[in-house]
């Protein structure tokens, strides 16, 4: 349980270094630390720093699964321009369900029904359901406040990855009991986009690979808007309707 809360966190922290939101200040030292280092340099915070594209769309793919290979997959389909943010995912048998933000407000739909639902701040919705399903050693408090363990970072050189130009990166995790490597990382960043756009996490038995595929810095418009022809219902219908 431990070592895959060390991958979650990890896997967790790669992710959202991708969906960071723009106008957030960084710290100036933090910028000097995250300056380029050369090829097999090691250190102990993160060589790069990254910030969500302004405009794109792509699809993230999440496999999870044993050392062997093979596991679970999921896809999300993202898009963003400027303030405005979806993303689409499968749910139950053959269902998808997105998220939209606009600047209006933030919804939920569901394509195959034509239904949405506006998710209003404080109205609980479906979160505290599945929040309530957490187990406690991977809820965000226990894990974000609790000592952390020695993570060192290690730029690797530039690769070519699905014809983008990457640089390549090493993140090894050692556990705090007995100092022996808990999970590694790699991580490739896009420095076009300024994101990471593929990560490896391997640790005793288990996987996980996140990939950006089908990258486009345009965004196609439809997704972004609320369709005309969708029916409006109440939050708690549309996550009825959903399972």
């Amino acid at each position: 349980m431990r070592t895959l809360a060390l991958i979650f966190l990890l896997t967790l922290t790669l992710v959202a270094a991708s969906c960071k939101r723009p106008g957030v200040s960084e710290d100036k030292n933090q910028n000097s630390a995250n300056a380029p280092a050369a090829s097999g340099a090691a250190s102990s915070v993160p060589p790069f720093a990254t910030k969500e594209p302004e405009r794109y769309q792509a699809t993230r793919v999440v496999t999870s699964g044993a050392d062997a290979g093979g596991g679970e997959e999921s896809r999300t389909l993202i898009a963003r321009d400027g303030d405005r943010r979806r993303e689409e995912y499968a749910q139950g048998a053959g269902g998808r369900v997105a998220y939209l933000q606009l600047p209006e407000g933030s919804y939920v739909l569901l394509p195959a029904k034509k239904l949405y639902a506006e998710l209003k701040a404080g109205s609980g919705g479906d979160g505290g359901a599945h929040g309530a399903r957490v187990p406690p050693d991977f809820s965000p408090e226990k894990l974000l406040n609790e000592a952390r363990p020695e993570t060192l970072y290690e730029r690797l050189g530039e690769e070519s990855l699905n014809g983008r130009a990457t640089t390549k990166y090493r993140v090894t995790v050692r556990g705090q009991e007995n100092g022996a490597v808990a999970s590694e990382s790699f991580v490739w960043v896009d420095e076009g986009l300024g994101m990471p756009v593929r990560t490896e996490t391997t640790s005793p038995g288990a996987r996980i690979t996140m990939e950006l595929r089908d990258i486009k810095e345009t965004v196609d418009a439809g997704l972004l808007e609320l369709p005309a022809d969708y029916r409006r219902v109440a939050p708690a219908e549309l996550f009825a309707e959903a399972r």
